[in-house]
């Protein structure tokens, strides 16, 4: 699958880009999927996420007695299956089973999203209180 990027500049869309990828296709019917492009998370954000978010989680769950969370890379585990977690229904059976999705292809807002959800758990329900990140 092709990823296209089309710019919109003052109303205006520079479709090239389009009928060069459609050009050299062989007759049939396509689909076409369009999303709004945004740039994928940042290494500044990855860097707070794993050097003050999850440790502030991780000593609020220690505070709160959980003695069995010992590493950040319990948290990440924990916090993907609270805040990321999707379902998949087979289509024969309705059996539902349930998995979190990666951080690692989140856009910069949905990543801002699920780090704003676990500093509103933190504070809830840890008394926790995340640090902002320095702008």
């Amino acid at each position: 699958m092709e990823t296209l990027r089309i710019d919109k500049d003052k109303g205006y869309f520079d479709l090239k880009p389009v009928f060069a990828a459609f050009l050299d296709l062989p007759d049939g019917a396509y689909a076409v999927t369009v999303k709004r492009h945004r740039k994928q998370r940042s290494n500044p954000q990855n860097d707070y996420l794993w050097g003050v978010v999850y440790p502030a989680v991780l000593r609020g769950f220690i505070d709160m007695g959980w003695d069995e969370l010992t590493d950040t890379d319990q948290i990440h585990e924990l916090c993907k299956a609270k805040f990321l977690t999707t379902e998949a229904v087979n289509k024969h059976t309705g059996e539902i089973v349930s998995f979190p999705l990666s951080t690692a292809r989140m856009d910069t807002l949905q990543f801002s999203t699920y780090v704003d959800q676990i500093a509103d758990f933190a504070r809830e329900h840890l008394n926790t209180i995340i640090p902002v990140p320095k702008r």
